[in-house]
């Protein structure tokens, strides 16, 4: 029989809603413009997913498409345009949120430094916006700047492997030793295709959304960092072929 076993050697981790909760500022767009094509939606129903499939993992492009056609698009305006003001009106939450990481994940990067694991950050943010989160989490101190791949290092986003392909080449390993934690669907699906193992770690602790993340192919989801047990994780992740 062939061995199935797998030695990981790297993690990767996904920035936006992964280690940094940002999603209230991009909902917070969401939600804006709906109101201003006419639609009275609110949080509670779009988090179910009933109303906009994809307000949850995006793309952004997918959600305003999905707002057009619940909304009749009477303005005539397109999904492009949508995005475009989508994108100004999160520039702004920027420039005055406060961003911290989520409680519980430093440990285990702890416990990944202890193991001699290599680590790095796979995210399709846009360098600009990137860097204000790094900056102001704290990140950016503590990842090696070429094991922080964005937006620009890579040619396809996801559900395509291309940025944890290049995670895992930046920290000399190959994708299969590699154990990726994501938040979103198309990430795990983006990690699986590498080849590597995906973990969720979902900001919205609700069961349609650990549910779309165990079919996407997450290998476990968590509820927090703080139930992450590394060790057993990663003797549990050396079996999945």
């Amino acid at each position: 029989m062939e061995d199935t076993l797998r030695t990981i050697r790297g993690i990767a981790f996904d920035l936006e809603g992964t280690l940094v909760n940002v999603e209230p500022a991009h909902h917070r767009a969401h939600l804006q413009i709906a109101r201003e094509l006419g639609l009275k939606l609110t949080l509670e129903q779009c988090l179910r997913g009933d109303v906009l499939p994809h307000f949850i993992g995006g793309p952004d492009e997918v959600i305003y498409q999905e707002m057009l056609e619940l909304a009749g698009n009477p303005s005539g305006v397109t999904a492009a345009e949508l995005l475009a003001r989508k994108k100004t009106l999160y520039r702004e939450n920027l420039r005055w949120a406060t961003f911290q990481t989520r409680p519980g994940w430093n440990m285990v990067l702890v416990k990944a430094l202890i193991q001699r694991l290599e680590v790095s950050i796979g995210s399709l943010t846009a360098k600009e916006e990137a860097q204000v989160l790094l900056n102001r989490s704290g990140l950016s101190k503590l990842f090696p700047r070429r094991h922080i791949i964005l937006r620009e290092d890579v040619t396809n986003p996801k559900p395509t492997p291309d940025v944890f392909l290049k995670t895992a080449e930046r920290m000399g390993i190959s994708p299969s030793a590699q154990l990726v934690f994501e938040d979103s669907p198309r990430g795990v699906q983006a990690a699986l295709a590498a080849g590597s193992v995906a973990v969720g770690v979902p900001v919205y602790d609700r069961p349609e959304v650990h549910n779309a993340l165990l079919q996407a192919g997450a290998f476990r989801t968590y509820r927090s960092w703080g139930e992450v047990a590394l060790l057993e994780l990663l003797a549990a992740a050396q079996s999945q072929a």
